[in-house]
Parts: C-alpha cells; structure tokens; sequence
C-alpha cells in the first residue's frame, strides 16, 4: 500500500481517496495534547523510578525502566484508551463506537506498540538528554499515530497477524 493511503479513507465503491479532515484533526489535536499535557510530566517521572529501584543506575539501565515502564504500563493501560477514546470523541463517534474501537484493535495495537516504541525508546531514554526526550518521542509519535491509525481503521483483518491478536475482528 501506498504510504499516503493511511492518511486518507474513501468509499469501497470510490476509485480516489479522499483526505479525511475530521480523522486528521481528531489525530492531530490529541497527539498534541497528549504528548504535551500527559508525556512532559510522566517523562519526568521515569528517571525517579528508575533511581528507588537502583542506587546510581546507569543510563542503559534507567532507560530500560523507562522503557518498561512506558510500554508495559503506560501505554496499553493510560494511552491506547486515551486515543481511541479521545479520537473517537473528537470525530463524534458514540460512547459504543468508541469503546468497540478500543476493544476490537487493543490487541494489535500492544503488539504493534512494542514492536515500534520498545527500541526506540531504549535509545531515547538512555542515550537522548532528557530535555529532548519528548521532542524525540513527538517525532518517533508521528510515523507510530500513523501506524496506529492504519490499525484502527483498517478494512479487513490483517491476515498474517497472530491468531489471538485476529479474534477480536473475527
């Protein structure tokens, strides 16, 4: 597929896309509220964590608690509900549309997650200087809301996806 596709929807019997501006000011409004209002401070939060679990730890090591923390905790349990349920809102879907968005695509979403954000924020978090960790996660959160967008408005079940991650669409 074309990269430009994930960002556009159209009809099943319309040969063009057409660009969605409802989905993209839903996607754009929360990316930025949520990095900004909910990343900054939690960020911040991460190298104390890291610091009551080990005395002096090495930056490799306060990043993988980072890491962790954010992929195992944060992420499946604030953020993925936060987005599909912020999103959902900001396009005017139904409490129902919303909470089956969530529920139908949590599960490829972890995993998709911790496939992207796991190496990724290793290296943010122990080698970027904190004062650029969320600058760099804001750049990594753009290619990572477009995947995360394709997942929550795909078509048809991707094929090639473990079975358990399937069920929820079948």
């Amino acid at each position: 597929r074309e990269p430009c596709r994930l960002l556009a929807v159209s009809p099943p019997d319309e040969a063009a896309p057409s660009f969605d501006w409802r989905r993209s000011f839903a996607f754009s409004t929360f990316t930025g509220l949520y990095i900004g209002g909910v990343c900054t401070p939690l960020y911040s939060l991460y190298p104390r964590i890291a610091a009551s679990l080990f005395r002096s730890p090495s930056p490799n090591v306060s990043g993988a608690v980072a890491t962790l923390c954010d992929n195992f905790v944060h992420v499946p349990f604030l953020y993925l509900p936060a987005f599909y349920l912020g999103t959902g809102a900001l396009r005017g879907e139904s409490s129902a549309e919303m909470a089956d968005g969530l529920c139908r695509n949590w599960a490829m979403s972890v995993a998709s997650c911790l496939s992207f954000w796991l190496p990724a924020q290793f290296v943010i978090f122990s080698m970027v200087p904190a004062a650029y960790r969320v600058r760099c996660v804001a750049s990594c959160d753009f290619v990572w809301n477009v995947a995360l967008s394709f997942i929550a408005h795909r078509r048809e079940p991707i094929s090639d996806a473990p079975p358990a991650m399937m069920q929820a669409d079948s």
